[in-house]
């Protein structure tokens, strides 16, 4: 059988010879399993009754049904009367614990919204599920098709072979809500193949279903003899020849060995009824509406949703239909009279797709090659500007002009990287210039009016007189932003690209760019008329993906969030182009000490290990620490070997070894990564130009690269020798926001804990009033020491940190961590309902919100696999406050943007990271005392909070100076 990749998305045809796929689900093996995840915190209703597997059962179905995409469904149940096996055998089974009545009650449920489904469950009195499988797989498999079997039964193993696979809950690896077993990977852990499963259970019997086999025979035994007889039966006809006590009991329990075998082997003949058909069993005909109104009624809005994304999928054919290769109508524009009629026409459509070409990706020196744009889906246009017969860059502009102009919704995907490169280009719009100092005002649509630019010339790239000038834009809505705000969580590597979208959601399959520019070429190498149906089908997708993205912000309620998205653009752009200055000059001095430091540390580390070795290699490293050294590891690799990452040499720091391992890869780093790259990445003012990233993070935070400006060390000296490397330009001064404890404020607010909010209300040290409380001490009385452990819990409790994590991170006893836990929890009993309540309504949502109304779905909460669950249940708790942390930054960001563009004080923000906003202002004291209020008040009046946000304002030449 052909092996599939169910680590994600499988293709949309799982069936790639032709055979159609059926899946035939195991229901009680995922309902108790569902059901026995959360029976330490039960999911209620409304009535308080247990929904547990009713919540985990659905939201199992629906994934299942939209990550695999069978072409049939079948639902297989147990007989609501004794089977044959009790008749044969009334102690079958007996072992097993009452099924608990909560659990009981949900069945009915269950089997009522299948039906509102439309899902067809088979169920055959006398016989057990694994029978029905077992006759409608056997069925199936003859008739051509390919069928999967999903449950983690091992006697299901038997039908493993040929055209029959097995889905089992992730074991090999437990992040994987399915994973496939074939028959090597059957031999491979049992050591025998499918078909010998049933003579391997007739020997050893199974404890779970009180089968009894032959006493005193295991599983290396029983492998042993149906390895070499080949069969239970073959055993017995030579079983005279097994000496030993062994052969003693095989020959004394050979009665219970084939009554055994009669019981484990599965049944093939179950009738299923006279109405059965694999035609019935079609995906095609579930009604998910249904479904979803009825999980709603059973209060599951989160499976709710998933069968509403369902249902949406199949209305628009785009989830459920195979990819298919597009096949648009797309021309090329060389005459201008022409491209303004086309822009005529757009305009009037109201809406339209734009897309740049160039032969870079960096903005600030990337060359326009062309563009395109659309406004009716599946056509497209392209305008060459580079090559024989392209049109003239400036009769372009001036047609660009009357559309961006216009006011019609313009679509990018990346809408910053176009913007920037129409700027760089010297696209400025013509007569809006003389607008440029305005800002952007984002619609209650979530549409951006953009007019944004550079007021200084300090950047490279732009119009002759050195001025980067941003294009007015009309309404502009990025379809990458939209896609991000719907789902900031997904994990797909690219997920976000344009191409990856189109499939997904349009379920088109478009040109790959590396399939028109070779190696080492450009785009600007590529012929127009390739390059025309590349680009233009760009545009086509980017409006068609617009038609669904735009609706669905409406209906999830995330318009709002969108629109603040749409309006951070600008500003980012403009901080882009911005830059900050650096003293190259400085980090050339700070190499040069690193160097000198590095070829200390590395003398010594050789001189303890008594020889040299690659301190880069793990594997080198590994032989050093665990085996010529004897120290004991933590953590393994998959290869066996004992992992030498940070987090497990930091377990091991009191080693001075470990702690000299350490400090080299602490400085390596530093080197490589900034005191060395830094440089090389400045323009010809000596500033560099970092790419902010609004789809960076699931949370909503703002990241950067090239460079990554975000993890420079904070509090460390090396860290802050490279921040003063970045200074005022000649004339300016750096001013520096820094909101004060902002997730604290945060969480405060939002829990509402009595003692948490007083704290900030009063205007004290959070830290110093925690440990008072913890300790019982008076606020004057507060040690540094207990300060530093109630910080270390007051910010880890927002990362659900535990008793194991603070007694490593305090150096302390696991009893004490766990009482200073119980303890902290007794004061901030708010906090700890608020943390509480967050993981109950992601488990009932599957999402959390921040106080914009930002989501992140988070996806594992339900996991049967413990680590994957805790991992999500940290997340659950952290979102919350993180996002909203970073709704309250961009919403400060855009209030100043939009203060100093009323009330200029010589002043522009250059830098974001993390809480903390830099501006370069001008060095005279009026500009400063203003630019310092106007941030101070914007700032600390961004969202109205139960307690006061404080913010912290310095002033200085370098970044390294501050805080």
């Amino acid at each position: 059988m052909e092996s599939l990749d169910f680590s994600g998305n499988p293709p949309a045809d799982c069936g790639k010879d032709g055979r159609k796929t059926l899946f035939i689900l195991d229901s009680y093996g995922l309902i108790y399993r569902e059901y026995f995840a959360f029976v330490k915190r039960p999911l209620t209703n409304r009535a308080g009754e247990n929904i547990s597997a009713v919540h985990g059962f659905f939201n199992n179905l629906a994934l299942t049904l939209k990550n695999f995409r069978p072409d049939m469904f079948v639902v297989a149940l147990d007989s609501r009367v004794p089977t044959f096996r009790h008749e044969m055998y009334p102690e079958y089974k007996a072992n097993r614990q009452e099924t608990p009545d909560d659990l009981k009650a949900q069945f009915p449920w269950i089997e009522e919204i299948m039906a509102a489904l439309g899902i067809t469950a088979v169920r055959s009195d006398g016989f057990e599920a694994d029978d029905v499988i077992a006759t409608v797989a056997r069925r199936a498999s003859a008739e051509g098709f390919r069928v999967f079997v999903l449950s983690g039964d091992k006697d299901l193993l038997q039908l493993v072979g040929g055209n029959v696979g097995i889905l089992r809950p992730g074991k090999k690896d437990k992040t994987k809500m399915w994973e496939e077993v074939d028959s090597a990977l059957v031999e491979e852990e049992w050591g025998v193949p499918p078909e010998k499963i049933c003579d391997i259970l007739s020997l050893t019997g199974d404890t779970a279903d009180n089968v009894p086999g032959v006493k005193g025979v295991g599983g290396k035994t029983a492998v042993k003899f149906i390895k070499e007889y080949g069969s239970v039966e073959a055993l017995y006809e030579h079983s005279s020849e097994i000496k030993g006590a062994v052969g003693e009991k095989v020959r004394a329990d050979e009665e219970n060995a084939f009554f055994s075998k009669k019981l484990v082997a599965l049944r093939y003949d179950v009738p299923l009824g006279d109405g059965f058909s694999f035609e019935s069993l079609s995906v095609a005909s579930l009604d998910y509406s249904a479904a979803a109104k009825k999980l709603r009624e059973f209060s599951l809005p989160k499976a709710a949703g998933l069968f509403d994304e369902l249902s949406r999928g199949k209305d628009s054919e785009s989830e459920s239909v195979p990819l298919k290769k597009n096949e648009g109508d797309y021309k090329i524009v060389r005459d201008k009279d022409e491209l303004s009629a086309l822009f005529s026409c757009a305009i009037g459509k109201g809406v339209v797709a734009f897309d740049t070409e160039t032969d870079s990706l960096d903005t600030w020196s990337a060359n326009i090659v062309g563009f395109s744009f659309s406004f009716e889906a599946g056509s497209g246009f392209y305008v060459p500007l580079m090559g024989g017969g392209a049109m003239q860059k400036n009769d372009a502009f001036a047609c660009l002009e009357k559309l961006f102009s216009s006011g019609a919704t313009i679509v990018m995907h990346n809408a910053k990287f176009d913007i920037e490169v129409l700027a760089a280009n010297g696209f400025s719009g013509g007569p809006c210039v003389a607008e440029r100092n305005s800002r952007a005002k984002a619609g209650e649509d979530g549409q951006l009016d953009l007019f944004a630019c550079l007021d200084d010339g300090d950047s490279s790239g732009g119009a002759d007189d050195g001025e980067i000038v941003f294009p007015p834009c009309g309404s502009v809505f990025d379809t990458m932003i939209a896609a991000w705000v719907l789902e900031p969580g997904r994990s797909e590597k690219n997920s976000f690209s344009l191409e990856s979208l189109s499939e997904k959601i349009l379920s088109l399959k478009g040109t790959e760019f590396s399939e028109i520019v070779d190696r080492g070429k450009t785009f600007a190498d590529v012929p127009v008329e390739v390059a025309a149906q590349y680009s233009a089908e760009d545009s086509d997708f980017t409006l068609q993906l617009y038609s669904v993205l735009s609706g669905r912000l409406s209906e999830a309620g995330l318009s709002g969030v969108f629109a603040t998205e749409m309006r951070i653009l600008p500003i980012l752009a403009g901080m882009e182009a911005a830059g900050v200055h650096l003293d190259t000059g400085a980090l050339g001095t700070y190499r040069e000490e690193l160097s000198r430091a590095l070829s200390e540390i590395r003398r010594e580390i050789f001189d303890a290990a008594g020889h040299s070795f690659n301190i880069a290699s793990p594997k080198q490293l590994g032989v050093v620490l665990f085996e010529e050294m004897g120290l004991k590891g933590k953590r393994k690799t998959k290869s066996g070997g004992y992992s030498t990452d940070e987090e497990s040499l930091m377990e091991l720091v009191d080693n001075p070894f470990v702690a000299k391992i350490l400090d080299y890869r602490g400085k390596s780093k530093l080197l490589s990564t900034y005191v060395e790259a830094l440089p090389n990445l400045v323009d010809s003012s000596s500033r560099i130009h970092t790419n902010f990233m609004q789809t960076g993070t699931a949370t909503g935070r703002l990241s950067s690269r090239d460079p990554n400006l975000q993890n420079i060390p904070v509090r460390e000296e090396e860290g802050r020798r490279i921040r003063n490397a970045f200074t005022a330009a000649s004339g300016k001064v750096l001013i520096s926001a820094d909101y004060s404890q902002i997730e604290l404020v945060v969480l405060a607010h939002l829990s509402g804990d009595e003692n948490l909010c007083r704290a900030f209300n009063e205007g004290v040290d959070v830290h110093k009033s925690t440990a008072s409380l913890i300790y019982g001490v008076p606020i004057g009385e507060v040690t540094a020491e207990m300060r530093r452990s109630a910080k270390t819990f007051n910010f880890g409790i927002m990362y659900g940190m535990g008793a194991y994590r603070l007694a490593r991170d305090l150096g302390i006893g696991f009893h004490e961590a766990d009482e200073f836990i119980k303890a902290y929890f007794g004061i901030y009993s708010g906090v700890r309902e608020f943390l509480e309540k967050t993981v109950r309504d992601a488990e009932s949502t599957g999402f959390t919100s921040t106080i914009s109304g930002r989501r992140r779905e988070i996806r594992d909460i339900a996991s049967s696999n413990k680590t994957v669950r805790e991992a999500a249940v940290r997340m659950a708790k952290n979102s919350p406050i993180q996002g909203s942390a970073a709704d309250i930054v961009k919403k400060a960001m855009i209030d100043i943007d939009d203060a100093l563009s009323e009330n200029p004080t010589g002043a522009r923000l250059i830098l974001q990271v993390h809480d903390e906003l830099i501006f370069e202002c001008d060095d005279d004291e009026k500009s400063i005392s203003d630019t310092v209020a106007l941030v101070r008040d914007k700032m600390e009046h961004a969202y109205r909070l139960s307690v006061p946000l404080r913010v912290s304002v310095e002033v200085g030449k370098k970044w390294g100076e501050f805080h």
